[in-house]
């Protein structure tokens, strides 16, 4: 079935749950989540550790149904399609929604091929150094590689290793984009660049970013949910939840009282 994003309307949002409930061995993880994530917006899901950020992140692309004891009900929809339908390959859902990870897991392979694999493994037929061009542009890494495509990828920096991620990502051309704690452990400046890398990718691209960093996703997003013990408490504009939270908890957590 086509999950591709032409054909929608503008009123279809790029990602949608409802009733989103995920359990674990019979603990529940996340419970009757719904939102609507609109094309071409930055969403942050920020919350305390533990609340279920990456658990959500995971549900957009049928990650969490690789673990073991695993139990989501509820829907997600791509473009309107609700993800778990029995014509759905799972593959494609992974190709169209990306994700990058806190830590950059890199293939012990060179710069180009990192950014080639992806690709070549689903049988891109085109011009793959012209993709990887494209693709680390977009990552905001072309300038900084450009000399030296077969260097290994394990020489980068911190901050390049995971530009070079999301360039990876990018080279499947996804609809959606999804970022779990993408500068956690990097400096200011390389948190910096990746910031801007998402500023610029937002004309393009649907990102939802799991962040700890309430400042971050104030800077970078247009609409921002608050989860709470598995539950998504609040879920609006950013400038409206960070100035006027309706729930006292997410007030809590905005100025530091719950860490």
């Amino acid at each position: 079935m086509n999950i591709s994003a032409s054909g929608t309307g503008p009123e279809t949002p790029a990602l949608s749950a409802d009733a989103l409930t995920v359990r674990f061995g019979g603990k529940t993880a996340l419970s009757e989540i719904s939102l609507s994530i609109p094309r071409g917006r930055v969403v942050s899901i920020i919350g305390p550790s533990g609340c279920g950020k990456t658990t959500l992140l995971r549900c957009f692309n049928r990650m969490n149904e690789l673990l073991p004891g695993a139990v989501t009900t509820g829907t997600v929809c791509l473009n309107g399609v609700d993800l778990h339908g029995e014509r759905i390959d799972p593959v494609e859902v992974r190709r169209r929604i990306g994700m990058v990870f806190q830590q950059a897991t890199l293939f012990p392979k060179s710069v180009f091929d990192n950014v080639a694999f992806g690709p070549r493994a689903s049988g891109y037929s085109g011009d793959l150094h012209v993709l990887a061009e494209e693709a680390l542009t977009a990552a905001g890494l072309w300038s900084e590689v450009a000399e030296d495509l077969d260097a290994p990828a394990m020489e980068l920096s911190a901050g390049q290793r995971q530009r070079l991620c999301i360039a990876r990502t990018l080279a499947l051309k996804p609809d959606i984009l999804l970022m779990d704690e993408p500068t956690s452990a990097l400096d200011p400046t390389a948190t910096a660049r990746i910031e801007a890398t998402i500023h610029s990718l937002k004309s393009d691209h649907t990102i939802v970013i799991a962040t700890h960093n309430r400042a971050q996703a104030a800077r970078l997003s247009d609409l921002t949910g608050y989860l709470d013990r598995g539950e998504l408490l609040e879920y609006g504009p950013t400038e409206t939840l960070f100035t006027n939270p309706r729930k006292r908890r997410t007030e809590h957590y905005l100025t530091g009282r719950i860490s």
